[in-house]
């Protein structure tokens, strides 16, 4: 096992996240705020305009369990993901897949079973980032239910199977829209990685081909050069005549 290495740009995100939950909870047990009204993401307000709750929405958590759970998984992975990305692609990646599991949610509400419950958490990018880490770092050895050692790559296809199951299974609608969001995320993570690596590969082609391609012949440019120098004294002998400048 590795050890965990927190970057700059994870521990950012923890603090963060964990911050938010102390907000939340304070507001709404002494101020009664309605956070999840405004920040959460509620289908209704979404299709209204209220674009920032795609982003907003990750930052909440309904529990302390929920919110721990998600915190260790992003401290776990997020740092070597951030260490081979950087820290703007690692956030453009993360917010992506949050964003299309809060999308796959909005669809779902909406046209589906025509409810406005609210969702909130980060799994959906977390399922995301799972899913990279599992194609990035396939062969490195993880502790299944911190017990069972597997293998990155298998890791992720049991956790994909175990949320499938959950939201086929589940007896409330919540929970198995929760799940098929989460599924959304780790689907969202891999088309941006396939459709990404689609695009470099095309474009190193592209500049290969034009690398290949014969150039044409420039036109060639005769240049003549005078020494005027020489040239006044060659005339300066042949005129005999004396010759003043004013």
């Amino acid at each position: 096992m590795m050890p965990i290495r927190i970057s700059k740009t994870i521990r950012a995100l923890l603090v963060l996240t964990l911050g938010v939950f102390i907000v939340q909870k304070v507001s709404d047990t002494f101020m009664h705020a309605n956070l999840f009204g405004i920040f959460g993401l509620v289908p209704s307000s979404l299709a209204q305009g209220a674009v920032w709750q795609l982003i907003t929405y990750m930052f909440l958590h309904a529990d302390v369990g929920h919110l721990i759970l998600n915190l260790l998984m992003l401290a776990f992975i997020g740092s070597e993901l951030e260490s081979v990305w950087g820290p703007r692609r690692f956030l453009l990646f993360y917010f992506f897949c949050g964003a299309v599991a809060g999308l796959v949610y909005l669809v779902l509400q909406l046209l589906v079973w025509q409810a406005n419950s609210p969702m909130v958490g980060a799994s959906g990018g977390i399922y995301g980032l799972l899913l990279a880490y599992g194609l990035l770092f396939g062969e490195r050895v993880l502790l299944f239910m911190m017990l069972f050692p597997m293998k990155a790559k298998h890791f992720i296809w049991i956790l994909a199977g175990v949320e499938f199951l959950t939201g086929l299974f589940s007896g409330t609608p919540g929970a198995a829209l929760s799940s098929v969001a989460h599924l959304g995320g780790m689907a969202g993570g891999f088309f941006y990685l396939y459709g990404r690596g689609t695009w470099l590969v095309w474009s190193r082609r592209q500049e290969a081909r034009r690398a290949l391609r014969p150039k044409k012949p420039g036109k060639s440019h005769l240049k003549l050069v005078i020494d005027r120098e020489k040239t006044a004294s060659r005339s300066d002998s042949n005129d005999e005549d004396p010759r003043t400048w004013h």
